[in-house]
């Protein structure tokens, strides 16, 4: 029997998870965040993990036949994994299972934004009538600045070329065949942020990602240009997104995340009217049922001694390579 601890922050996914499990498999449904002697017990004889959590040396230790630990996001944030390196544990995500999803919602703030859907809404249900057409927005003609060539930003590429935008994009790991296929231009930070009416982000949060959009990366983009995030909350400077916004140095931005969530009362973001705000949606409900899919697919894999997809890249080591290579790219402006 191949077993599985399944942490409770997948409690609502749970039920799928057994469903879809094959016989083989031993699902239980742990909640890590209160280790006890029946975890530290069941750990004893896990071979698999999907949640994620960064288990302690102890724990480790005790966890001899563990192989893997799966998320079923697309980070693995709260992960040590040059820990789980070192007790020769893979680390596997979701596979882009959520790709799709979050390049329709990055969409989704752009044409809210470009045809100023929340105040049409609000001058139709609350009054007065008024439109502001002429001060609407194409999306066809623009240039999208694509900030991380990931499973995201590749979904999201796919769907603004289909739209006529011009797409270009910077990643610390150049992709050539997709610049072929899709029409992609490569450029550096500092050219994405001048020369983009558009810059949406899809970054992992590492210490190089910290607050890269801060004061200096948004005094660079275009007075009309607007500004995405829909990756992580720690890659923005929210207090210096506030003052581009309401100094109009920027024209308008939509955030699906923020540093700290739920995003406080007393945000200033609130009550600016140049934004569009969701509070960490971008996912759906046919992504998680791909998320599932994609776990078991996994672990199945590993219970029959193959490698699995999608495992966990250690973006810190990468983006020093890069820098290595490129010592005058201002890789994080501040």
């Amino acid at each position: 029997m191949f077993k599985v601890l399944v942490n409770s922050e997948y409690e609502i996914l749970f039920n799928n998870l057994k469903a879809e499990a094959p016989d083989s498999f031993e699902l239980t449904l742990v909640d890590f965040s209160a280790p006890d002697e029946k975890l530290n017990s069941l750990l004893c004889t896990t071979d698999a993990i999907i949640g994620q959590v960064d288990l302690s040396d102890a724990q480790y230790e005790s966890a001899k036949r563990l192989r893997i630990i799966q998320t079923l996001s697309a980070g693995f944030d709260r992960i040590e994994l040059a820990k789980a390196i070192r007790y020769d544990v893979m680390i596997a995500t979701n596979n882009g299972a959520n790709a799709i999803s979050v390049a329709e919602h990055v969409l989704m703030l752009i044409f809210a934004l470009y045809r100023q859907l929340l105040f049409h809404h609000q001058s139709v249900t609350n009054g007065p009538w008024k439109n502001l057409k002429h001060t609407n927005k194409e999306l066809s003609g623009k240039t999208l600045g694509i900030y991380g060539l990931g499973r995201i930003g590749k979904e999201l590429a796919k769907r603004a070329s289909a739209l006529g935008v011009k797409v270009q994009y910077f990643d610390i790991l150049r992709q050539f065949e997709t610049e072929k296929e899709l029409g992609l231009k490569y450029v550096f930070p500092e050219e994405l942020l001048k020369n983009s009416d558009i810059i949406s982000y899809h970054v992992p949060k590492t210490t190089f990602t910290r607050q890269i959009i801060n004061q200096t990366s948004l005094k660079m983009m275009r007075p009309d240009a607007l500004l995405i995030n829909a990756s992580r909350g720690d890659v923005q400077d929210e207090s210096a997104i506030y003052e581009a916004l309401s100094s109009g140095q920027i024209s308008a931005a939509g955030l699906d995340v923020f540093e700290v969530e739920p995003l406080p009362e007393n945000s200033p973001l609130r009550k600016l009217k140049n934004v569009v705000l969701t509070p960490h949606s971008a996912p759906d409900s046919e992504c998680y049922v791909r998320s599932v899919s994609h776990a078991l697919e996994n672990l199945l894999k590993v219970s029959k001694g193959e490698t699995p997809q999608s495992l966990a890249v250690d973006h810190e080591k990468e983006t020093r390579k890069f820098l290595e290579r490129f010592p005058d790219v201002e890789f994080s402006p501040s």
